[in-house]
Formats: structure tokens, C-alpha cells, sequence
């Protein structure tokens, strides 16, 4: 009896550290950054590698997925399959892979290369659209086949796509930044229509995470502008950060109004009233450009920036002071955690 009873703690120990602990082990999101490695680069050397990186442990330490020496821009997840089947855009074209990054496959062909931006469908994952350097190809199929889709933008010289944003309340509301200005859809990406930004390139767009109606779009040489009529109407944001290039928004998901924007040369600027006003929160990054910035979710004090040229810098304390973190020297593109 009594060997029974110390064989039965040991189990149910066993079992408790399996699955409890590993458990706890698993919450701390996986963090993903879309990288370029530049870092002692010498003509003719073997290039160090680039494409997706992802991080376990906060951004203590990278370890590189899927293909080397590839260009990728940006990220997403299949919202049905967090984890396991998720997108590239990248030189190449769209990469998709469907075990977590272990194989992957293109999914475009000549047609379609510089990938800016993948969306999916959040209720429908085989619908796709991406954002090209001409123009919108949407995709009904998970990939197999696209489809150009730019009745209304403007000519072909300026259909450069730089931003696309699905309005979660309603996944057939789509705002799209490009070269020209900023262009809206209301049928899921077939027809988009002029909502203004003549001569001001729109280099990023982002939802509000408390409300819907409210986006931002972070512009090249204008700061900020916030609507919140579902991108009807815009208001220039105000504060030093009014003639800056802005290359990326990010929205605290856990302190409403509080936002983050990734610079030209200028590091990194905050917002705690919704966007209206602007002020510099970058000691350590001042003079860095950053063109990626996420908040981690656990935690929204801890922040990452992706910077051109430096690699990956993390603020502990809401973007009051910055360090290098990771990957040293190189082009950071994109950062998602999931």
C-alpha cells in the first residue's frame, strides 16, 4: 500500500510537470521579426541569414525559420491556426508555411513579387489579399491562383502598396496607403475608392484596439493622422512629431490611448491621448530609424522596435529608455508576437 501511494505522488507529480508545467512554460507569446542581416557584410562573403526570426524567451535570443537569405516585409497568422500555418510577404512572393515553419512554399509566381503586405480573412483563411509595388492581387483559394484587383487606384506609376489593414468589425472594410495617398474598399478589395492624402505617400495603417471606428495612418513627412469615422475623415496629429516620416504605429492592447511611432531617423515617439498629440520617448534609440514597433502582451511596459541597420532594440519601462536585444546589425521589417 505504501509503495502504491509513493508510486502515485510520483505519477500525478509527473503529470502536474508535464502538463501544468509545460504549460506554464508555453504562455509567454512567441515573438516573430522579419529580418535582413547586414551586420559585417563583405562583398563576396557568405551572407549571414535573413528572413523570419522568432523568439520564446521575450527577445533574449533568435533563432532563424524556414529559408535563408530570403527579404520578407511583413507577417500574419492564419487566425483559425495561430501557430501552425502562417504568411510571408516577402521578395519572393507569398511564402506560406503549414507546420509552424519546418516546410514552406511560394504561393505567387513572377507576377507578383515584393510582397508589402498578406491579409487574411478572419472567418474565410483561404481569402487572401496582398499589397504589391503594382498594386492589390486578391486570391479566393488559399493562394493557388490571384486575381489583380485595382479598379480605382491610380496609375499603374503609383500603385505602389506600402499599407493594407482589414477593419476587424467588418472584414470586407479595407484602408489601403500607397505612394498616392489613401484608398478605401467596401467589398473586400475589389473596387477601391480615393479618401484623400493627395501627395502624401501613407507608409502605415493601424485599427484602434478599444475602438473599431478609430484608425491611424502613419504618413512619409507628415506624422500621424487619426480617424474616427472608419477612415472618412482624418485629423493631422499635433506635437513635434508633425513633420516626421512615420514608418509604423502600434497600438497599446492594454492602455487605451496609448500608442507607439516608429520614425526616420528620430527613434521612437508616444501618445497617451489616442493620437492628438505626440512626444519623443526614446532615449537610447534618438537618432535610430525604426520601421517596426510591437507591444508585448503580457506585459505592454515591455516594448520592441525594429530598426534600419541596428538590429532589435526592447524598452522596459513604455518607451522611456532603449537597449539593443537581439539580432545587432540588421534590418528589422516587421515584429509580430502572437
Amino acid at each position: 500500500m505504501k509503495t502504491f501511494t509513493k508510486t502515485s505522488a510520483i505519477f500525478v507529480w509527473l503529470i502536474f510537470y508535464f502538463f501544468t508545467g509545460s504549460t506554464l512554460k508555453a504562455q509567454n507569446p512567441t515573438i516573430y521579426a522579419c529580418v535582413l542581416s547586414t551586420k559585417n557584410y563583405v562583398v563576396g562573403a557568405k551572407n549571414s541569414p535573413s528572413g523570419l526570426f522568432v523568439s520564446r524567451d521575450v527577445g533574449k535570443t533568435w533563432q532563424h525559420v524556414g529559408w535563408k537569405n530570403i527579404r520578407c516585409f511583413g507577417f500574419v497568422m492564419n487566425p483559425q491556426s495561430i501557430g501552425k500555418i502562417f504568411y510571408l510577404a516577402s521578395g519572393n512572393g507569398v511564402l506560406r508555411t503549414m507546420d509552424a515553419g519546418s516546410h514552406w512554399r511560394i504561393l505567387t509566381d513572377w507576377r507578383e513579387t515584393e510582397i508589402q503586405e498578406v491579409l487574411v480573412h478572419p472567418k474565410t483563411p483561404r481569402k487572401l489579399i496582398i499589397g504589391t509595388p503594382y498594386g492589390v492581387f486578391r486570391s479566393e483559394d488559399g493562394g493557388r491562383s490571384w486575381t489583380s484587383s485595382n479598379t480605382g487606384l491610380a496609375t499603374i506609376d503609383n500603385q505602389f502598396v506600402s499599407a493594407l489593414v482589414m477593419d476587424r468589425s467588418n472584414p470586407t472594410h479595407l484602408l489601403l496607403g500607397s505612394e498616392s495617398g489613401l484608398f478605401e474598399s467596401e467589398d473586400g478589395g475589389k473596387i477601391w475608392m480615393s479618401k484623400g492624402f493627395t501627395g502624401i505617400p501613407v507608409l502605415d495603417l493601424r485599427q484602434d484596439a478599444f475602438n473599431s471606428s478609430v484608425f491611424y495612418a502613419g504618413t512619409e513627412d507628415h506624422g500621424v493622422y487619426r480617424s474616427t469615422d472608419k477612415g472618412r475623415q482624418w485629423i493631422r496629429s499635433r506635437g513635434k512629431i508633425e513633420d516626421e516620416t512615420v514608418y509604423v504605429v502600434a497600438v497599446d492592447p492594454d492602455r487605451k490611448g496609448v500608442l507607439y511611432a516608429g520614425t526616420f531617423a528620430h527613434g521612437v515617439y508616444k501618445s497617451t491621448d489616442g493620437g492628438k498629440h505626440w512626444k519623443n520617448a526614446g532615449r537610447g534609440l534618438q537618432k535610430k530609424t525604426v520601421h517596426a514597433l510591437a507591444v508585448y502582451p503580457k506585459n505592454s511596459e515591455v516594448i520592441f522596435a525594429g530598426t534600419a541597420g541596428s538590429g532589435i532594440y526592447t524598452s522596459s519601462n513604455g518607451g522611456k529608455d532603449w537597449h539593443v536585444s537581439g539580432l545587432p546589425g540588421a534590418e528589422v521589417w516587421d515584429i509580430q508576437i502572437w
